[in-house]
């Protein structure tokens, strides 16, 4: 703390930090500007009072630099992406519809079951009713036949015991 508020107190005046700058110059060995130190091919040793890597790293290149910054944006960005897709084609695949009941023609024979089970059978065989007519109101069927509603198609059906 001695050193730091003596540093501060040299660089708050500046006479005084010009005398210390003078005296830092002075005592510099002066080198030919056009001479480059000699490349090393031995690795920098690490000190014990070295905090960092800095000395030891080699410099990195701008678009190595940008790619490390902008790096977990690109991935961000990638992985949103990829959710995007896969949740635009999860719900396209072409389900196939329910098999269509099939619809009752007049002359049709009829067996119907417990529940709302009504099952076309051949009319040379047992069967329950018989399809007389088909309409679209209750009263339009002939006397003497019921009126059931057994195809989805919004038509009413005559049936007759058979």
């Amino acid at each position: 703390m001695r050193e730091i508020n003596e540093s501060w107190s040299v660089l708050q005046d500046a006479d005084r930090r010009r005398a210390y700058d003078a005296q830092r110059l002075a005592t510099k060995p002066r080198s030919d500007p056009r001479a480059r130190p000699p490349r090393s091919a031995t690795p920098v040793p690490i000190d014990d009072d070295d905090d960092d890597l800095v000395d030891v790293m080699p410099p990195m290149t701008a678009m190595t630099a940008g790619l490390f910054r902008h790096l977990p944006w690109v991935v961000l960005v990638l992985v949103l992406g990829g959710i995007f897709v896969m949740t635009a084609y999860a719900g396209s695949g072409a389900e196939e519809p329910p098999p269509a009941a099939p619809t009752a023609m007049v002359g049709d024979c009829l067996d119907v079951t417990s529940g709302p089970t009504t099952s076309i059978v051949s009319c040379a065989g047992p069967h329950e009713f018989e399809i007389v007519d088909r309409v679209v109101e209750p009263s339009s069927c002939p006397e003497g036949t019921e009126v059931r509603r057994l195809a989805t198609d919004g038509r009413l059906d005559c049936i007759v015991a058979g």
